[in-house]
């Protein structure tokens, strides 16, 4: 590695810490200078990590396709750190505030690092007016069921649906809430946060919005949307629609979500694509620690994300054990068909895909 490289990732690691130090350094500050009373709820910090190991049958050669099945997105036969993140959250009064810090493999994800180590995820403030409010900053998008950090979601690996949605945003947004019913709008930058290229390369701004309806325990009911331009020659929509809900059967929490995805890319004198999913979510406590998820999948891509016209089953059982409390130990099998050629089976084009991981997640409570 050259002197300036090395340079530039101890410039990166430092300015890490920094931030880590404001923040803790911001908290101290705000709580000495004035005492908390009933107007202040104080500073919560989180802490996320998370480790796997992938095997895929196929022995890809070379890169392809098949490293969106893996829990890193980016390798097999390896051992990884998925993802590392430092968090806080804060409120006082009406105004609140949140960040994320990431480190590990899935960082590249957040769209703020150019080496893919270190990432700010999220930086935000909140005003909330008893009902109504808004979030100015760089926040968590409102699409999708899946999330980045490996504790928030069941699985292992993520959905195809997962891999065409956004992750994040720069912008404001404006909510309300009424009896079950929550309701959100806001502007953004892009379709997803690309701070390596530019805050926002063509000034154009994009739109988002949502709305969800807590039932009951057994009925949420929630929808999403985006319509963006991407550097002024590529015109993006997406829709998302969840239906999701907890239900007691033979004594035990069934967990379920199904969850709707299409998007649509126009780029300037190009061919116009699509994709659409449809993924189902089950799950349940099975005996003591073991817990037992299952995520079924078709979609059907024009070559948004699967790089050619094709459709996609994906199956995917997922085996939970809580080893000690925040930590949990995932054994995941998966399997993909697909229409087409679209994965590597060791250098040779092949429609199937077959992969196991064991991760291991810690969430401790700080």
């Amino acid at each position: 590695m050259s002197t300036r490289a090395k340079s530039a990732g101890w410039m990166v690691y430092a300015g890490a810490a920094s931030v880590a130090l404001l923040l803790a350094g911001a908290a101290g500050i705000s709580r000495a200078a004035e005492p908390c009373g009933d107007g202040c709820d104080g500073i919560d910090w989180t802490f996320g990590a998370s480790t796997s190991f992938n095997y895929d049958f196929n022995s890809p050669d070379g890169a392809s396709l098949n490293t969106s099945t893996y829990s890193n997105l980016e390798q097999d036969e390896s051992f990884n750190i998925d993802l590392v993140q430092l968090g806080v959250t804060g409120e006082r009064g009406h105004v609140g505030f949140g960040a994320k810090l990431d480190f590990g493999d899935l960082t590249a994800f957040a769209g703020d690092s150019e080496d893919g180590d270190v990432a700010l995820q999220e930086a935000y403030v909140t005003y909330d007016a008893d009902g109504v409010g808004g979030m100015l900053g760089r926040f968590g998008t409102p699409i999708g069921f899946e999330v980045l950090e490996p504790w928030g979601n069941a699985q292992a690996s993520r959905s195809w649906a997962w891999i065409a949605q956004p992750v994040n945003h720069d912008g404001l947004t404006l909510n309300g809430s009424a009896d079950v019913v929550d309701v959100m709008i806001g502007i953004v930058n892009n379709f997803t946060v690309n701070d390596p290229l530019a805050n926002d390369v063509d000034d154009e701004k994009g739109v988002i919005g949502s709305i969800g309806a807590g039932v009951s325990e057994a009925l949420n009911l929630y929808f999403a949307g985006i319509y963006t331009e991407e550097a002024d020659t590529v015109e993006i929509g997406a829709i998302n629609a969840i239906v999701s809900g907890d239900i007691d059967v033979v004594e035990r929490n069934l967990r379920y979500a199904i969850e709707a995805y299409w998007r649509h890319d126009d780029p300037d004198g190009g061919e116009e694509l699509d994709l659409w999913s449809v993924v189902g979510y089950v799950g349940a406590d099975v005996s003591g620690p073991f817990a037992f998820d299952l995520r079924i999948e078709y979609a059907d891509d024009e070559g948004i994300v699967l790089g050619d016209d094709s459709d996609v089953w994906s199956f995917t059982p997922t085996l939970s054990v809580d080893l000690v409390e925040g930590v949990d130990f995932r054994f995941e099998y998966r399997f993909d068909k697909a229409g087409e050629d679209i994965f590597l089976d060791d250098s040779d084009p092949d429609d199937s895909l077959h992969s196991i991981t064991g991760q291991l997640v810690w969430t401790p409570e700080l």
